[in-house]
């Protein structure tokens, strides 16, 4: 198995609604985004004033390796014993890379997460772009992010 990222997946996890414990609204939230390695995750802050309807606007980035087939998204609750999961959505790669979408296509997102008995906990909004690692040359030069769209050169 090739460990070495071909591209670096962005994540910008946006906010979530209607998310429930147990029927009761929650507080102190905070989502976790993992590819296909376990080992290979991220988590945003812990929300404290949203309640159902957090708001979090946090970019995560990963590596991106060629043979991952999908991303998965856990909302979270925080306990004094540690963090509950409340419900997630595995993303499929293809929802958001391939052959149909120009490089560094920005794709805004919302997914039903599901609890640990596959109901329906709340709906998760993201934002996911894929690019590629910045390449260094001889002299110090990196290629590879674009130079800011829209901008005027």
């Amino acid at each position: 198995m090739d460990r070495q990222a071909q591209k670096i997946l962005e994540v910008t996890v946006v906010s979530a609604e209607d998310l429930r414990r147990n029927s009761r609204w929650v507080k102190n939230t905070l989502v976790v985004v993992q590819t296909d390695y376990s080992t290979n995750h991220r988590s945003t802050s812990i929300d404290t004033e949203g309640g159902s309807y957090p708001s979090w606007n946090e970019k995560i980035e990963l590596p991106l390796y060629h043979n991952v087939r999908f991303i998965r998204v856990e909302a979270q609750y925080k306990t004094s014993s540690g963090a509950k999961m409340m419900g997630e959505a595995k993303i499929p790669i293809s929802d958001f890379l391939g052959s149909y979408f120009p490089p560094f296509y920005l794709h805004f997102l919302s997914y039903r997460l599901r609890d640990r008995a596959g109901e329906p906990n709340g709906i998760i909004n993201l934002s996911i772009r894929v690019v590629e690692p910045p390449q260094r040359y001889p002299g110090g030069i990196a290629i590879g992010y674009p130079v800011s769209y829209g901008s005027k050169v």
